[in-house]
């Protein structure tokens, strides 16, 4: 039977032919279908830092409002500036025009709060000719590589940008002078918490840039062991970082039966001996992983907690900074990002600007300071340490400019600068 439909198959040549003809054309239209619907399923984008247009991040976050016009999300950023300050009014009714742990009077404290505004948000990254003094570093070794593909060209580019206020004295001190003894003045023996998450890690580190002569130990990078900052003849002052990326205020590590979670974590900081032994807190809180109406009452929640275990802490709370995708592009800083550019954004990071306003309406109704830092790196889609990093910076970098800026406020509390611009 197959020697018959072998021989007979054989007799169909001109059959044959036709048949692996049409099935050759079949398939190369399958493919070049298959091909082009892959393709235009993968849409590009731009942000001002591509050299050229890359494929689109899905947001990756449920609570991302991209699909919301610009009018409707001005609308609900105000919405829900309105909504935290009305919670925070009747948390602490009778601070808000207060900064505790600081001795500024009401007029004071709002010359200080504008003042504060004046130096993150009014300004430009401008470009220094010639070699800039940089702040040395002595941490992570993960920055070496930064500078290594840079050796023998002298300085990266990323670190002749210098930050120029509108408002002294950030105006006029353009080689980010920082004068240590002057600052250990100030603090006074008074210990510092950082909390936050993985860059509140590398603002620890630009810390002890800032105070220290030589590196230190830190045993990674959940809670590092606590640094002298200041020593004779200044009182003596500590720094110690420890990891809570939502600023919770939970008394216990959840340690996930010996495997803690890689995405969120969240050290025990909300203490009463944390309290009493480090009178400044300087807090961040990055994520987003709820609603707003869930992070401004977890983060007024904390704030109560802070609060009833020592009134006078002085809190400092950095705003946060998006991350820049493809951060291997950016040759310099950005003049601006619109809504467009926002929406585009994955992680969350297109909801950062209303997470900061809310935070800022929280922290300051706490009697609290609010530093927006955040507005300065936004610019900078360089200086990331890059590759599949582009959130966290290299040190010395742009982050030198929080620094500059922590200085004056640090100088402005303790009345040590004029308070009007």
């Amino acid at each position: 039977m197959n020697v018959l439909v072998d021989t007979r198959w054989r007799k169909l040549t001109w059959q044959r032919i036709i048949i692996y003809i049409a099935c050759s054309i079949f398939l190369l239209h399958f493919f070049k279908s298959f091909s082009a619907s892959s393709s235009s399923s993968v849409s590009l984008t731009t942000l001002p830092w591509y050299q050229q247009p890359h494929p689109g991040m899905p947001p990756f976050n449920q609570y991302a409002t991209v699909n919301l016009t610009q009018h409707e999300r001005e609308k609900l950023t105000q919405d829900m500036i309105a909504k935290a300050s009305n919670l925070v009014s009747r948390a602490f009714p009778d601070i808000q025009t207060t900064i505790m742990g600081a001795s500024l009077n009401k007029e004071q404290v709002q010359q200080f709060r504008s003042l504060v505004e004046c130096w993150t948000s009014s300004g430009k990254w401008v470009k220094m000719d010639g070699p800039v003094k940089v702040m040395p570093h002595f941490q992570d070794p993960l920055y070496a590589k930064c500078d290594r593909k840079y050796k023998g060209e002298g300085q990266r580019d990323a670190v002749r940008y210098v930050w120029q206020s509108t408002c002294e004295p950030v105006k006029n001190n353009m080689d980010h002078s920082v004068n240590r003894d002057r600052w250990c003045k100030v603090l006074n023996g008074r210990h510092i918490l950082v909390v936050g998450d993985l860059v509140q890690y590398q603002l620890h580190e630009i810390f002890l840039n800032t105070f220290r002569d030589g590196p230190t130990v830190c045993f990674g990078e959940l809670n590092c062991r606590e640094h002298t900052l200041c020593n004779e003849p200044y009182q003596e002052t500590h720094l110690k970082y420890l990891r809570n990326d939502r600023l919770s205020n939970n008394q216990h590590t959840n340690i996930n039966q010996g495997y803690p979670t890689v995405d969120i974590i969240e050290m025990p900081f909300a203490k009463p001996s944390f309290g009493r032994g480090y009178p400044i807190f300087i807090l961040n809180r990055s994520p987003v992983h709820e609603t707003d109406e869930e992070f401004m009452k977890g983060l007024i929640e904390t704030m109560k907690t802070i609060r009833k275990n020592n009134p006078n802490t002085l809190v400092i709370y950095r705003s946060s900074s998006i991350g820049h995708p493809f951060c291997d592009d950016a040759e310099g800083p950005i003049e601006g990002l619109t809504d467009s550019d926002y929406k585009v954004l994955p992680f969350g990071w297109s909801e950062t600007k209303r997470r900061n306003l809310i935070a800022k309406t929280i922290i300051e109704g706490a009697g609290g300071v609010y530093v927006d830092l955040g507005a300065l790196t936004d610019l900078r889609p360089d200086g990331h340490v890059g590759g599949q990093d582009c959130l966290r910076y290299c040190i010395p970098g742009p982050l030198d400019s929080w620094m500059h800026i922590l200085y004056q406020v640090f100088l402005a509390l303790d009345g040590k600068i004029p308070l009007e611009k």
